[in-house]
């Protein structure tokens, strides 16, 4: 298995935007010190040029009550068609921009807001720590079966990459 460890540069945050491609639901953990921690879907709007991770909240939330309080979250990413899997580690910050809630707005969001100027809406930027991955799709896993003169089965695999990244 390939494993890389990028040390806060910009060719760790360039991996990650690469596993990263599209908006995305996601489960965001916060309450980190409790058992259970608290957990809820999160749609991922962007990862903006400096890492950042941006979502939309509800004032009113249990999570955004949770960050008021502790603003640690884990973040976890999964794409199963695409075998990419990440494990984030960051620090949530409410932001009041309403440039920024314009660049993300989308109709997809009505589902859970009057509109961009519902006064519930927030802004939710999380910035990452560290992350975990595992990406098949790049170095996939391939598995087949060699057999030998004898008749014995051999199995042989390439294994997947994953890597460690400390932003």
């Amino acid at each position: 298995m390939d494993k890389k460890n990028y040390m806060k540069n910009s060719e760790g945050l360039r991996q990650i935007r690469t596993l990263i491609d599209e908006q995305k639901t996601v489960m965001m953990a916060s309450h980190l010190d409790k058992i259970p921690f608290s957990i809820c879907p999160m749609t991922l709007q962007q990862m903006d040029e400096k890492g950042d991770l941006w979502f939309f909240a509800s004032q009113d939330s249990d999570l955004f009550k949770d960050i008021a309080k502790d603003n640690r979250v884990q973040i976890i990413y999964t794409d199963n068609q695409k075998q990419t899997y990440i494990s984030i580690f960051g620090n949530a910050t409410h932001i009041i921009a309403n440039q920024k809630k314009e660049e993300l707005w989308n109709s997809n969001l009505l589902n859970w807001f009057k509109g961009k100027d519902d006064p519930n809406l927030a802004l939710i930027s999380v910035n990452m720590e560290n992350a975990y991955y595992w990406d098949n799709e790049n170095a996939k896993l391939i598995s087949f079966f060699k057999i030998g003169k004898d008749g014995s089965v051999k199995e042989s695999s390439v294994s997947s990459a994953k890597g460690f990244v400390n932003l």
